[in-house]
């Protein structure tokens, strides 16, 4: 894997980059390939940032992330292409073949299930990729202004589940220190992230919540998400994040399961524990992430969907 400076260096003397963000983008993938596209113009390379589904509507405050593009006009437009949180080649949706076949290309992550897919590959496991990109726009010699320092904190602040989640180490306090110190606005990012929804999101939390279901002796809660339950609360589909995190706090359960149906038969799946291997479990299924966090796609039936994934927490769960 390459060093952090030997990166920038690298980087640098790019004459232009599209920086693609993975599909379904979090807070995470939309504050590093933003801040990355900022500090590298900061250096004079011309960068466009890239990303296979729309942006949800809670990120487009900031505007960076209303920049972000759907249309990819060719490779042969860029001198490089480079991944942003992205574990695997799949994430990047329909731009997967297109960064496959291209000579020059980057990979930028922190999940442990990375498979090193591009040509220069820097992974290192940390709470947010945000806190890879904040040292490595350090290491380009920029200097962090305020729009880079709220699109950064933006990432850790979601990644960490504003600051609850395991993963929360002394560096990420640390980095976080330094982005409020370079202007980033924590409680406004704070309020928005975690704090602010529609009525629609509202009514939606409290039906699926309604509907839990517990397994393998109530360590395992699952809830599910339909496409009919979208349609008849007027939610949208970004609007399920954090409803997981509600199930794993519940007393007794070691792994949170929430199933969302994206098309019919068709279930985006997200694992959360406390101290069960969650990229063990969605590994079966073609997915990963991190130890305690992951997701994968499952294609099946609701009903046999549910029976494979705790066919598959009871192999790994700790008892």
């Amino acid at each position: 894997m390459i060093e952090l400076n030997v990166l920038a260096e690298k980087l640098k003397n790019e004459k232009s980059a599209a920086i693609f963000c993975h599909v379904r983008p979090d807070g995470d993938s939309i504050g590093s390939a933003a801040a990355l596209a900022a500090a590298l113009e900061k250096c004079g390379v011309l960068c466009d940032v890239y990303c296979d589904d729309s942006i949800p509507e809670k990120f487009l405050f900031l505007s960076r992330a209303q920049k972000i593009k759907r249309d990819f006009p060719s490779v042969h437009a860029y001198s490089a292409l480079v991944a942003i949180d992205s574990a695997d080649l799949n994430r990047l949706g329909t731009f997967s073949s297109a960064f496959l076949s291209f000579r020059n290309t980057y990979n930028i992550d922190h999940h442990v299930s990375n498979t090193f897919y591009a040509k220069v590959n820097y992974v290192f496991d940390c709470s947010s990729n945000c806190e890879n990109v904040f040292r490595l726009i350090k290491a380009l010699g920029v200097k962090t202004d305020s729009e880079i320092a709220n699109l950064l904190a933006m990432g850790i602040l979601t990644d960490t589940g504003n600051f609850k989640h395991k993963n929360v180490t002394a560096n990420t306090l640390f980095t976080a220190g330094k982005l409020v110190e370079s202007g980033a606005d924590l409680n406004s990012l704070s309020y928005r992230m975690f704090s602010a929804q529609s009525k629609e999101r509202a009514a939606l939390f409290a039906f699926v919540m309604g509907k839990i279901r517990y397994f393998l002796d109530g360590k395992t809660a699952l809830i599910t998400v339909r496409l009919a339950d979208f349609e008849k609360f007027g939610a949208k589909q970004w609007e399920t994040e954090g409803f997981i995190d509600f199930i794993t706090g519940i007393e007794g359960v070691e792994v949170g399961v929430c199933m969302m149906e994206s098309e019919k038969d068709k279930f985006k799946v997200s694992f959360r524990s406390k101290v069960t291997d969650v990229n063990l479990v969605a590994g079966v299924f073609g997915g990963g992430g991190h130890t305690l966090a992951s997701g994968c796609m499952i294609n099946a039936e609701y009903e046999d969907a549910v029976d494979r994934i705790i066919s598959a927490v009871k192999r790994f769960i700790v008892e």
